[in-house]
C-alpha cells in the first residue's frame, strides 16, 4: 500500500465514540481516510458477536431473509412491467425510457446510501430505505397515469437499490475475504426457490389482470421481511456500546497506524482555522448538515446523475418526438447533460472536499478493472436482454407461468453458481482465473442466441444460452465483488461496493440507450418487411406500441403473429451482435486484475480482520499445510478455515 493510502486514526480515548462527528483533517489528501461512524459501529458489532455466535446467525439469518423478499420482488414484478406499460400503450418506449432512468437514479443514490451508512449505521439505512421502497409500490400500485407509475419505480428503484447495497456492506463488514465470496452469493440463493413459485404468482395475478396487486403486496411483505434484520443489528449495535465496544472499535484504528503521541493528537480535528474537540461541543445542525452533504458529496452526485439522465433519455425518446433527432427539447437536453457531466469531472478535480470518486480508487488499477468488467457487463447485457424476455413473450406459445420459469432461467443458473464460485475461490485463496474463465463461457452463451442472421427461436438455443450466461456471469460477477472489496480498506468498503454498482448501472443505462436506438429503428421497419401484405400502418403502430396485443388478439399460427415472429427475429439479430462484441471488453480488462490472497483479512492492502484488529503474518498469506493424509482432513480443513 502507497505512503498515501494510510488510514488517519480516530481518537482512541473520546469519551463517547458514538458521538464522534467524522470528518476530514485540513488540507487532507485523496488518499488520507478518517474512519466513519458507521464503520467503526460495525467493528464493534462484529466484535460483539464473537462472544455469543448465537448473535452472529441471528444477522445472517435476518440479513437472508431479507434477501429471500429482495429475491421474490426481482422474481416477480419485473414481468409486470410489460402488462403495465401495454396498459397505458407505450410498450416499446416506456420499456427502454424506464430502464434508463431507474437505472441511472437507483446508481447515483448508492453512493448517497453507502455515505449514509457510514456517518450513522447500517440498521437506521435500512429504515431510511425502506420508506422509499413502500411509497414507491404504493405509488406503483395506484398509479393512474403513465408519469405516476414512473414516479412510483423511480421510488422502488431507490429503495430496493439501498436493500440490495445494505446487504452486500453487512457481509463486507462481518465475514473475511476467504469467505466473503460465498456469503455474498448466499444473499442470491432465495432466487433458487422463489424462481419455481414466481411463475405461478405471475400467471395467477396475470390471469386476474391484477398487475397493480403484484406490486403492492411488496408494500407489506418487504417491512415484515426486513424487521428481525433492523432489529438484531439495533440490539447488537446498542449492546457494544453499553459494554463500552464501539471505544475499543474507536480505538483500533488509533492502533494500527499510530503511537500514543499520535493518538493524543488525534483528540482534536481542525476545520478551517477553528479547531474543535471531537467529543463535547455540539454543533449547529446546519454545519453538521453541510459537513454530511460535503462527505456524501451530494452536489458531485447531483450533477452526475442529471447529466447521464438528459444525456442518455432522449435515445429513447427520439422516435416519439417531432422531428426526431432535430426536435429542438432532445438536443437541449444532450447538450445540458454533456455540460453538467463536464462540470461534474471539473468538481470532483478541484472543488469537491470529499470527491464521489476518491484519487485513492481512481487509480486502483484493481477496482478500476472491477468496474470495467461489471460496466460493459451491465451494458452488453442490457443490449442483449432488454427487449428479448418480449421476443419469447411472443415467439414461444407458452403460458404465462412457462415464460417466467424461462426468464428466471439464467438467474437459477447465476445463483447456483454463485456459491460454488465462492467455495472455489475459498479453496483456491485466489479470484482471477475462476473470472477469465466464466467470462469466456458468457461469450459462448450470447453466441448461442444468434441463429445466423438472425436471433435463435429453437427452445434448446434459448435454454441453453440462459444458462451459460448465467454461469459465466456468476464467476464474473462473484470475482468483481471480491476484487473490489479486497483492494480498499475497510473504511471505503461501502463506497466500492456503491460505486461499482453505480457505474454498473449506469453502463446498464448506456446499454438501455443504444438499444432503444437500434430497437426503434429496426423494429418498424422489419414489421413493415415481414407482416402480410395489405396490413395497415394503424396495426403495425399497435404491435410496435402494444406487444400484449399479439398474444391476445393473434393466434400462434395467425400469419400477423408469424409475421411479427421473424420481424422480432431480425430485428434483435442488431442488438444481439453488438452485445457478443462488447463483452470481449470485460474478458481483455479481467488480465489485468491484481490476484489478491484471501485470507482471514477484512480486505487486502491493510491487513486486518473484521474486528479491526491487526492479524498475524500466517492469516495475511500463510505456508501452505502438508497435503492432507485423507479426504476427512481435506474437509475439515476447508470448513475450519485452515489451509
Amino acid at each position: 500500500m502507497s505512503g498515501d493510502d494510510k488510514i488517519t486514526p480516530i481518537s482512541a480515548g473520546a469519551p463517547d465514540a458514538d458521538n464522534t462527528s467524522d470528518i476530514l483533517k485540513p488540507g487532507a489528501h485523496d488518499g488520507d481516510i478518517i474512519q466513519s461512524r458507521g464503520v467503526t459501529r460495525m467493528e464493534a458489532v462484529y466484535r460483539e458477536s464473537q462472544s455469543n455466535r448465537k448473535l452472529f446467525w441471528l444477522v445472517g439469518a435476518s440479513v437472508l431473509v431479507c434477501a429471500w423478499a429482495y429475491s421474490l420482488d426481482s422474481s416477480t414484478t419485473s414481468y409486470y412491467s410489460v402488462d403495465a406499460s401495454s396498459f397505458f400503450k407505450q410498450h416499446s418506449s416506456i420499456l427502454a425510457t424506464l430502464s434508463i432512468a431507474t437505472s441511472i437514479i437507483s446508481a447515483v443514490s448508492k453512493p448517497f446510501i453507502a455515505k449514509i451508512s457510514d456517518i450513522t449505521s447500517r440498521p437506521y439505512t435500512y429504515l431510511l430505505i425502506l420508506g422509499f421502497y413502500i411509497v414507491g409500490y404504493i405509488i406503483a400500485a395506484t398509479s393512474k397515469t403513465i408519469s405516476a407509475y414512473v414516479v412510483g419505480e423511480v421510488f422502488v428503484a431507490i429503495g430496493s437499490s439501498g436493500i440490495d447495497l445494505t446487504n452486500d456492506i453487512i457481509v463486507a463488514d462481518l465475514t473475511p475475504l476467504e469467505w466473503r465470496g460465498f456469503a455474498s452469493s448466499m444473499l442470491s440463493t432465495p432466487f433458487i426457490i422463489n424462481t419455481w413459485f414466481s411463475g405461478k404468482i405471475v400467471d395467477a395475478l396475470e390471469k386476474r389482470n391484477q398487475w397493480r396487486w403484484g406490486y403492492g403486496m411488496f408494500a407489506i411483505i418487504m417491512p415484515v421481511a426486513l424487521g428481525p434484520a433492523v432489529a438484531a443489528l439495533i440490539w447488537l449495535d446498542r449492546m457494544a456500546k453499553k459494554k463500552g465496544v464501539v471505544n475499543i472499535a474507536s480505538s483500533n484504528a488509533a492502533r494500527r497506524n499510530v503511537d500514543d503521541t499520535a493518538d493524543q493528537e488525534a483528540q482534536q480535528k481542525t476545520i478551517g482555522n477553528m479547531t474543535t474537540p471531537v467529543a463535547g461541543n455540539k454543533e449547529k445542525w446546519t454545519q453538521s448538515l453541510r459537513m454530511n452533504l460535503e462527505e456524501i458529496d451530494a452536489f458531485g452526485l447531483v450533477l452526475l446523475g442529471f447529466g447521464w439522465s438528459l444525456l442518455l433519455l432522449p435515445f429513447s425518446l427520439k422516435t416519439y418526438a417531432e422531428h426526431g433527432w432535430r426536435n429542438q427539447s432532445l438536443i437541449a437536453m444532450m447538450i445540458v447533460g454533456g455540460l453538467l457531466l463536464m462540470a461534474y469531472i471539473v468538481f470532483e478535480m478541484k472543488f469537491a472536499r470529499v470527491p464521489s470518486a476518491p484519487r485513492r480508487l481512481v487509480f486502483n488499477k484493481t477496482f478500476v478493472m472491477a468496474i470495467v468488467i461489471d460496466s460493459f457487463y451491465m451494458l452488453a447485457g442490457n443490449i442483449r436482454s432488454l427487449y428479448w424476455s418480449s421476443y419469447v413473450y411472443v415467439a414461444k406459445p407458452w403460458s404465462y407461468q412457462d415464460w417466467v420459469y424461462y426468464g428466471n432461467t439464467l438467474t437459477l443458473a447465476l445463483c447456483i453458481t454463485g456459491p460454488l464460485v465462492g467455495l472455489a475461490q475459498r479453496w483456491t485463496h485466489r479470484y482471477k482465473f475462476i473470472q477469465i474463465v466464466g467470462l469466456g463461457i458468457k461469450i459462448i452463451g450470447i453466441g448461442i442466441m444468434l441463429d445466423g442472421h438472425v436471433a435463435a427461436v429453437g427452445t434448446g438455443a434459448l435454454v441453453m444460452s440462459s444458462i451459460l450466461i448465467g454461469i459465466g456471469g456468476s464467476m464474473s460477477v462473484v470475482g468483481s465483488r471480491v476484487a473490489s472489496q479486497a483492494s480498499v480498506p475497510h473504511q471505503d468498503v461501502a463506497l466500492a461496493v456503491s460505486l461499482l454498482s453505480l457505474w454498473s448501472k449506469i453502463g446498464s443505462a448506456i446499454g438501455s440507450a443504444i438499444v432503444a436506438v437500434i430497437w426503434s429503428n429496426q423494429m418498424p421497419k422489419q414489421l413493415r418487411k415481414y407482416l402480410p401484405d395489405g396490413t395497415p400502418e394503424t396495426t403495425l403502430k399497435k404491435l410496435f406500441g402494444d406487444m400484449r396485443s399479439l398474444r391476445t388478439a393473434y393466434d400462434f399460427e395467425d400469419p400477423i403473429r408469424q409475421g411479427a415472429i421473424t420481424a422480432y427475429r431480425h430485428a434483435l439479430y442488431y442488438c444481439i451482435i453488438v452485445a457478443l462484441a462488447l463483452a470481449f471488453v470485460p474478458l481483455v480488462a479481467a488480465f489485468f486484475q491484481t490476484n489478491y490472497f484471501l485470507g482471514k483479512q477484512q480486505n487486502a492492502v491493510t491487513d486486518v480482520g473484521n474486528d479491526g484488529l491487526p492479524l498475524n503474518e500466517k492469516h495475511r498469506n500463510p505456508d501452505p499445510l502438508p497435503p492432507p493424509k485423507n479426504k476427512k482432513e481435506a474437509f475439515l480443513r476447508f470448513w475450519a478455515g485452515n489451509i
